[in-house]
């Protein structure tokens, strides 16, 4: 006869499948191990739980660089209608707890443990209705440039919080004089681990904000990507480093036109940086040399 289920969420949901993952967390290459299996892995849906998942990673990263950081357990559990992900720890369910408590992030906390809830419809509804977004723009777009009306120039966004604002255009400056930094002396030790902080609180303070969701993605994703492949990214030739300064570059150029100058769509620039974000990610998570078959002076021309 079977033994009744262990649950391990605080959830306390009896409907979850019997397999569960545990993954021990003690060091940046657990954090990265963890990445790739949930990512990869056939037991999840990426697409579904990828924001939640580089939310949490950014965070991780935060808090290990404690010295007094902690070994930490994860446990993702699954049901039909929800992924679970359960942080066991006293000290890092804490500080998890007081980075989400201002989202919209389900979860519930005890003085050891913290469960998240991660429901599957509500999920694939987000995807859904951004993917509509991106259809219904890109059409816009295409109307736009090809009509004979003057087109009004927009207003700069106001929905920043004003300290956030101020925390974004700070970073944004620094994140010219690294760009600047690398294009002219290339990219070592020193300057990389400035590049990674930078982008990393640039991501933090981002994340609240819904309405520019998928740009949080993709800028998150180039996040991990330094965070992951340091080595690679300090041994880009420079050629390849021009992408990278470029990336770095626009992220200034999207930020400056949504909110301090105005004069562009919320959306415009998300799918031209999420493909420059994935061709980054080629170079530096591969051995294949495509930037030979790239136009290095047209990709970043705005």
């Amino acid at each position: 006869m079977r033994t009744e289920q262990k649950i391990i969420n605080l959830y306390q949901d009896n409907t979850i499948f019997s397999v569960k993952y545990v993954i021990s967390i003690d060091s940046e290459e657990d954090l990265n191990q963890f990445w790739h299996f949930v990512i990869d892995t056939n037991s999840v849906t990426p697409e579904l739980i990828h924001p939640f998942i580089t939310q949490f990673y950014n965070f991780a990263l935060s808090y290990m660089s404690n010295k007094k950081a902690d070994f930490f357990e994860i446990i993702l559990e699954e049901s039909a209608d929800n992924f679970y992900f359960t942080l066991w720890n006293k000290k890092i369910a804490l500080s998890f707890k007081k980075y989400i408590e201002k989202t919209s992030i389900n979860f519930i906390y005890n003085k050891n443990q913290i469960s998240i809830k991660l429901e599957k419809l509500k999920l694939q509804k987000k995807i859904e209705k951004i993917s509509n977004k991106n259809t219904k723009r890109e059409k816009h777009l295409i109307k736009s440039v090809t009509g004979t009306q003057e087109l009004k120039k927009l207003e700069p966004y106001t929905f920043l919080e004003d300290s956030d604002l101020e925390e974004l255009s700070k970073l944004s400056e620094d994140m010219q004089e690294l760009a600047a930094n690398i294009k002219k002396n290339g990219l070592n030790h020193n300057t990389f681990i400035s590049l990674r902080s930078v982008v990393s609180l640039f991501c933090t303070t981002l994340r609240y904000y819904d309405r520019i969701a998928p740009i949080t993605t993709t800028l998150t994703h180039f996040s991990n990507l330094i965070n992951q492949n340091r080595e690679k990214f300090i041994t880009l030739n420079s050629q390849e480093l021009r992408l990278v300064s470029g990336f770095i570059v626009n992220i200034d150029y999207w930020f400056q036109t949504l909110f301090i100058h105005g004069g562009a769509d919320i959306y415009f620039m998300d799918n031209s940086m999420k493909a420059d974000c994935k061709m980054i990610s080629k170079l530096t998570t591969h051995d294949n040399n495509i930037v030979e078959e790239i136009n290095l002076e047209g990709i970043f021309n705005f």
